[in-house]
C-alpha cells in the first residue's frame, strides 16, 4: 500500500512530460465555460514549470480550442526546452472563451499579477502564444493591451501563433463555402456554428456590416492599415502555418481561400510594410500531424520549438 501511495504521489509531481509542475488554482467555478472537455470539473487552474536557474523571463502557452492541457503538452517540447533556459513557464486552463474575451483577460490578468508578485519578473518580460484559439487570444490580448494598457497589467513581450484565424469576415466567407460544400459533416456543423454565432453578434454578415468585423478581427485585409493589426506595428511576432495541398483538396475539398495562411501571410507582409522588421512567419508544409497521428495543418506539430525558443531568448536578451 505504501508503494502504491508513493508511485500516485510521483505521478502527481510528473506529467507526461516527465517534468516537474505546480497546478495552481484560480478560481473553483467556471461560470464563462474558458475550459472545456475536463468532464464536470469547473475549477480554473494553470500549470507552473519553474526553472531551477534564475528566472530570465515568462512564456505563457495556451491550448486550442476544446484541447486539454495535458493534449497540449504532448505534442510540443517548447515548455521543455524553454525551462531548462531560465524561462518560467505558465500554461492556464483556457481552451475556449467568450465573444469579447473579458473573461479570458481577466483571468490571464489574475496570472500575470501573481507571477509577478511572487518573482518580480518585470511586467515587460512576458511572452504569449498558442494554438488556434489560443493564438487568436494571445494577439487579441496583445491588441487590446496596446489600444489601452491602463485596462491591462502588461504587453506582451512578443507574440507567438499557430494557424490563427485573423479576419472574421474571411471566415464567415470560408464558413457559407464549407456549408455549401456540404462534404465533411464535422466541419459543416462547425461552419453552422461559426456562422450563427457571427450573425447573432454582429447582426448579419460582413457585406451588410463591414465595420463591425473589421472592429473585432485580429487583421482586416483591405482595411487601412490592416483594421486592428495597426496596433502591432512595433509588436515582435512569430506566426507558423502550414500548406498542406494534398490534405485541403484531397481531405476537405478545399482551396487556398480556406487557407487561414493567407490572411497570416497578408498581416505579417502589412506589419512589414508599416515598418515592423520583427514581425516573421514561417510557412510549412505537410508537418500537421495530430495527437491521434492523422494529418491535419491545424497542428501544433507544425511549430519548431527550437526555432520558437531561439526567438525568445533573443527578446529576452532586449
Amino acid at each position: 500500500m505504501k508503494n502504491i501511495i508513493i508511485i500516485i504521489l510521483l505521478f502527481k509531481l510528473f506529467d507526461c512530460t516527465a517534468q516537474k509542475y505546480e497546478k495552481i488554482t484560480i478560481s473553483k467555478t467556471d461560470t464563462s465555460e474558458l475550459y472545456i472537455n475536463d468532464e464536470d470539473a469547473t475549477e480554473l487552474f494553470y500549470y507552473k514549470f519553474v526553472p531551477k536557474k534564475n528566472i530570465i523571463g515568462v512564456l505563457v502557452i495556451l491550448p486550442s480550442g476544446g484541447e486539454i492541457i495535458e493534449n497540449t503538452l504532448k505534442q510540443i517540447t517548447l515548455h521543455k526546452i524553454a525551462v531548462e533556459k531560465g524561462i518560467l513557464v505558465i500554461v492556464p486552463s483556457i481552451n475556449w472563451g467568450t465573444d469579447n474575451r473579458e473573461a479570458e483577460f481577466a483571468i490571464l490578468g489574475r496570472i500575470f499579477s501573481e507571477i509577478f508578485e511572487i518573482y518580480k519578473i518585470p511586467n515587460d518580460k512576458f511572452i504569449i502564444g498558442g494554438l488556434s484559439n489560443g493564438a487568436i487570444i494571445s494577439l487579441t490580448y496583445a491588441e487590446k493591451a496596446i489600444k489601452n494598457p491602463e485596462k491591462f497589467f502588461l504587453i506582451p513581450k512578443g507574440v507567438f501563433a499557430l494557424d490563427a484565424p485573423l479576419d472574421q469576415a474571411r471566415f464567415y466567407n470560408y464558413c457559407e463555402r464549407e456549408i455549401e460544400r456540404n462534404i465533411y459533416k464535422p466541419a459543416v456543423d462547425e461552419a453552422k456554428w461559426i456562422k450563427n454565432n457571427y450573425d447573432s453578434i454582429y447582426g448579419g454578415s460582413p457585406e451588410k456590416f463591414p465595420q463591425k468585423y473589421i472592429e473585432n478581427s485580429i487583421y482586416s485585409y483591405g482595411a487601412k492599415d490592416g483594421g486592428n493589426a495597426k496596433f502591432l506595428k512595433n509588436m515582435p511576432l512569430l506566426m507558423f502555418t502550414d500548406l498542406d495541398t494534398d490534405w485541403l483538396i484531397n481531405q476537405r475539398n478545399r482551396d487556398l481561400n480556406d487557407w487561414n495562411g493567407i490572411d497570416i501571410i497578408s498581416m505579417i507582409n502589412q506589419l512589414k510594410i508599416m515598418g515592423n522588421e520583427k514581425a516573421r512567419v514561417i510557412v510549412s508544409q505537410g508537418k500537421g500531424i495530430r495527437l491521434d497521428g492523422t494529418k491535419n495543418p491545424h497542428s501544433w506539430s507544425i511549430m519548431d520549438s527550437e526555432i520558437c525558443l531561439n526567438w525568445i531568448l533573443k527578446l529576452f536578451e532586449k
